[in-house]
């Protein structure tokens, strides 16, 4: 059966605007200081092209200011918009980052209370310090029967309004670094109820208006503010995100004001034209491409269901606990009946297959399938993974992540907030015990912070640190990788 022909998309705002200005500039006396290929590295033209650098404009030659936008940008931002369902859209050129933290600033005040699932990107936090709000966070369920930390209980989100009224505003993500959902809807529905916005970090979920394969959005759900990356799945670059809106419990005034305070007053033009371009061909094709890459997805999950010692993850996980719905595209792997790690299978296919996973965890890989996939990466997945299966891998020693969690969040005795601005110093780990932490400690699995700044060091954290760090396990925010030591408040 023949693949439908991409239509070419129309000509984007922004790409018609940068014609323009090329057309009617004959010498640059202004920023940026190549002005052109002529003043680039000759290494950088050789790497990325005489366009790029032509295209690298700034609002000195006449593109549009991002914190002051023009028609141009008005109206990419309006079909962007339109496009997702959103009342606004911003494009944003600090990541799903600067997303979070000016979601965060607009919602609550210094001093006011937001509850937040644990299991976020280490921006909710930074826009918790940022912001001066006190949190309340919903530890992530212990879902057992396929041993990870993943979504929150809606009865604990329940039971956080009725005990915390002073509560103004939830953030949450969905989908995870998993491609597993959360109930959207439902935390949508307790946060109106009491009269408080919802924001979700939506980052890997970009693409899911464009197929009815693909969870609801969380802009559909009824999400107040929506956070997204489309240079992780609709082809913009890197950075490039944007940041959605809907409804009347959110304030513009303070997104824009906060938006123009935590962005680059120099936005690239590269990252804005981007969005738009991406904007305007998933506009075009983004139906198609889509379910292409879902029939993809379904390919290799059917290839590889009969290989012994290899799991893909599919239907059967909606019966785990609070995992709502999934994205297809993501080929969540356990190897664990092959008696190795997910990060010792990774790189076995790296040095053996030149293949990446998404990411790997102590029993799983996640691989990513987007539109930039092509019926030969698709095959070529499935032969690595099959031939993992006949391979022998360096076997690791590891119990379940589970057991190597804290049962509890960690006590905070001061903000966030002060506890980055507090000196501090290193201690052996063991003397840290009872003292405030000022690192937020990170462990990749599962992503979800073991310490925030602020909170009591106790001994579970400490054992669970020496358990992670012995398994391999991936560590951001950790000042002495080694474990060896830990920062904490300094006393006087």
């Amino acid at each position: 059966m023949s693949q439908p022909i991409d239509k070419p998309a129309p000509e984007s705002v922004l790409e018609a605007h940068i014609r323009q200005i090329q057309a009617n500039e004959q010498a640059s006396f202004h920023m940026p200081g190549h002005k052109g290929p002529q003043g680039a590295p000759p290494r950088g033209r050789r790497l990325l092209g005489d366009l790029v650098y032509e295209a690298d404009l700034s609002e000195l030659s006449g593109f549009d200011y991002l914190h002051g936008p023009g028609s141009a940008l008005i109206e990419a931002q309006e079909r962007a918009a339109t496009l997702f369902g959103a009342d606004q859209t911003w494009f944003l050129v600090n990541g799903a980052t600067v997303g979070n933290i000016a979601a965060i600033c607009a919602t609550v005040r210094d001093g006011e209370t937001i509850l937040v699932a644990r299991d976020s990107h280490r921006s909710v936090y930074a826009g918790i310090a940022v912001s001066g709000a006190i949190p309340i966070y919903l530890a992530p369920a212990r879902n057992e029967p396929i041993d990870g930390l993943y979504g929150i209980e809606l009865d604990e989100v329940r039971a956080a309004l009725v005990e915390h009224p002073e509560i103004r505003a939830i953030h949450v993500t969905s989908p995870s670094y998993y491609g597993f959902t959360t109930s959207v809807r439902e935390v949508a529905d307790l946060a109106h109820l009491h009269g408080i916005p919802l924001i979700v970090d939506e980052a890997h979920g970009a693409h899911f208006v464009f197929s009815d394969r693909f969870p609801l959005s969380a802009l559909d759900c009824g999400a107040d503010l929506v956070v997204q990356s489309p240079h992780k799945t609709l082809g913009s670059l890197t950075q490039s995100s944007l940041l959605h809106t809907q409804g009347g419990r959110v304030d513009l005034a303070r997104v824009q004001s906060e938006l123009g305070m935590l962005q680059s007053s120099s936005p690239s033009a590269l990252l804005l034209v981007s969005l738009d371009v991406a904007v305007a061909e998933m506009q075009q094709n983004g139906a198609m491409h889509w379910n292409r890459a879902l029939d993809y997805a379904k390919e290799i999950r059917s290839s590889l269901g009969d290989i012994q010692g290899i799991k893909v993850y599919g239907d059967e996980i909606l019966n785990t606990p609070v995992i709502a719905s999934y994205d297809p595209t993501k080929i969540v792997v356990d190897v664990d009946e092959l008696g190795t790690t997910g990060f010792a299978a990774g790189r076995w296919l790296r040095s053996t297959w030149k293949i990446n996973p998404e990411f790997c965890d102590l029993r799983r890989m996640v691989f990513s399938i987007t539109i930039g996939d092509t019926a030969s990466s698709k095959d070529l997945l499935i032969s690595a993974l099959r031939a993992l299966a006949k391979s022998p891998i360096a076997a690791q020693e590891h119990t379940t992540v589970i057991s190597r969690w804290p049962t509890t969040v960690p006590i905070a005795a001061i903000s966030l907030r002060s506890a980055r601005s507090s000196r501090s110093s290193a201690v052996r780990t063991p003397e840290a015990i009872g003292r405030v932490g000022s690192e937020m400690i990170v462990p990749y699995p599962p992503g979800v912070p073991l310490i925030v700044p602020g909170e009591i060091v106790n001994e579970d954290v400490v054992n669970s640190l020496d358990q992670l760090i012995s398994a391999g396990c991936r560590l951001v925010g950790l000042d002495d990788q080694s474990g060896d030591t830990l920062r904490v408040v300094d006393t006087d």
